[in-house]
């Protein structure tokens, strides 16, 4: 089958962290084989832009073994990885004054920080051209691993007789847990250049982490 690589754009919408956001982006992907050609290898990355009420992004990456290239079904093991980071940094306000008994009173407001999780692990699944039809494939992948992922934390107010302190701790990767996800993916080549139409979900859910999950449809070129 040889060496080749391909470039795809893709449009869905996404749902991470209980929030809907539509989606556009772009991936690549190559494929290579080993001496014997029926048995080859994959890497690919790709990388979303997230849109919503506010920005986010995501970005994935694969790389593993493909096994029965030759054949009408194919399975594949590898690693993959998923980083999504959604909403902003954050901003506060503090007033202050002081009523007739000189007590500060105090009219705060913050908004949320962002949320961010990477997910780690194994993808294990299989493809398969339909009715042994090259042109015509089904891909389902099952996923596991590690999960990063940033738990809010309250902003700290210290108050003194005249002065306030404001100390503002943003969310980080702080808290580990577990995740399990899959995908599926259906594919057809639309030309004779061997360009392709296709339609892709992915589910992937953390035990405490945020759980993530898209719908797309996309071009490869």
């Amino acid at each position: 089958m040889g060496d080749y690589g391909q470039i795809g754009v893709n449009a869905g919408v996404t749902r991470f962290d209980t929030k809907n956001y539509g989606k556009i982006g772009a991936e690549y992907t190559y494929r290579g084989d080993f001496e014997h050609a029926n048995n080859g290898y994959k890497l690919s990355a790709n990388g979303d832009l997230l849109i919503g009420k506010h920005l986010g992004g995501s970005a994935g990456a694969y790389a593993g073994l493909e096994f029965g290239k030759l054949n009408c079904t194919q399975y594949n093991l590898g690693v993959m990885a998923d980083y999504t980071r959604t909403g902003y940094k954050g901003s506060s306000a503090i007033e202050y004054s002081k009523d007739d008994a000189g007590n500060i009173q105090l009219q705060y407001s913050e908004e949320l920080p962002h949320y961010q999780s990477l997910k780690t692990g194994l993808e294990l699944g299989f493809t398969r051209n339909l009715c042994c039809d090259e042109g015509r494939k089904l891909s389902m992948s099952l996923m596991g691993g590690a999960e990063l992922y940033s738990q809010p934390e309250a902003s700290d107010i210290q108050v003194s007789e005249n002065n306030i302190s404001f100390v503002k701790r943003p969310g980080k990767l702080n808290k580990v847990g577990a995740f399990m996800g899959a995908k599926a993916e259906y594919s057809e080549v639309i030309n004779d250049k061997g360009q392709e139409l296709y339609f892709g979900g992915k589910a992937m859910m953390g035990n405490k982490g945020a759980p993530k999950g898209e719908l797309c449809i996309g071009f490869r070129f």
